[in-house]
Parts: structure tokens; C-alpha cells; sequence
């Protein structure tokens, strides 16, 4: 699970958990937090994050990623399960935006989706990114990931 928050230094940040549950179906109060954080490494903006796991319980969120200085683009990060809890690892730009949209109209991210492949252990990610100045003409960019202990 993940969502938008505003972090430490005022820039808006993604925050994700991770649950555990009973092996049988629950309630949503059964969940137990098992480990969480917000990814804010800089003073970009990171919003419309998406994540999932893999089959050895390795994370990756994708997520757009913005400032004053840095055009829409597509950044992931990841944790494997060694990892500190609560922490993913440094961030790797997927695509670098070229451009950024001038009409909102209270809208980005229509299309952000983390999933993960048939084989377990690919990631499989798409949202938007701009490639040139001007209003509602986002591009999409697909990726994939795998990470390199997940066979």
C-alpha cells in the first residue's frame, strides 16, 4: 500500500507499507503493519507511487517525480529483504521528462501500475512523463525490473 504525504522537507514524498495477515482470509483489522517508510531522498516532489513484491518478498515502487528544476519524469526505487527494514534503496531514473504539462485541470497519473510478471520475479511498471511543453499530451512509459537474488 502507498500513498502521497508531504515529508520532512515540505515536498510531498511516497509512503508505503507493508502488511502481514493470518494465512486464512480476515478483516482488514487482522492486518499487521509489518514495515513502513516515506521515500523523500531529496527536495523533488514524488507522487503517484505504485509497488508490489516479488516472490521472495522483495519491494519496488514507481512513482512520477518533479520540481521546480526537474520536468515530469519516471524514477523506482526498491528494497530487497537484507534491506534495513523500512528503507528502499537509491533511486534509478526510468525515463527523464523533456517537458511538463501547462492545463492540470486537477489531473496527472491516470496510469501508474506496478505488477509483477507471471515468472515471480519481474516487475513490470507504466505511468506518464511529458516529452514536450504543452497541455494533456503525456507520453507512457513502460519498464521493467527484476532484482538480481529473485530466480
Amino acid at each position: 500500500v502507498n500513498h502521497s504525504v508531504i515529508a520532512s522537507g515540505g515536498n510531498s514524498g511516497v509512503r508505503w507499507y507493508e502488511f502481514t495477515a493470518p494465512i486464512k482470509a480476515v478483516a482488514p483489522t487482522a492486518l499487521n503493519v509489518l514495515q513502513q517508510g516515506t521515500f523523500a531522498p531529496d527536495s523533488n516532489w514524488r507522487w503517484m507511487g505504485s509497488l508490489t513484491r516479488d516472490k521472495v518478498s522483495d519491494i519496488l515502487v514507481g512513482y512520477s517525480i518533479s520540481s521546480s528544476s526537474v520536468y515530469p519524469s519516471v524514477g523506482i526505487a526498491g528494497r530487497t529483504v537484507t534491506d534495513t527494514p523500512g528503507t528502499l534503496e537509491d533511486e534509478l531514473i526510468v525515463v527523464s521528462g523533456t517537458g511538463s504539462q501547462t492545463d492540470t485541470s486537477n489531473r496527472w497519473g491516470d496510469y501508474s501500475s506496478m505488477r509483477i510478471d507471471q515468472d515471480g520475479c519481474t516487475f513490470w511498471y507504466t505511468t506518464e512523463y511529458y516529452k514536450a511543453t504543452t497541455t494533456f499530451n503525456w507520453s507512457t512509459q513502460i519498464a521493467s525490473a527484476k532484482f538480481s537474488g529473485c530466480q
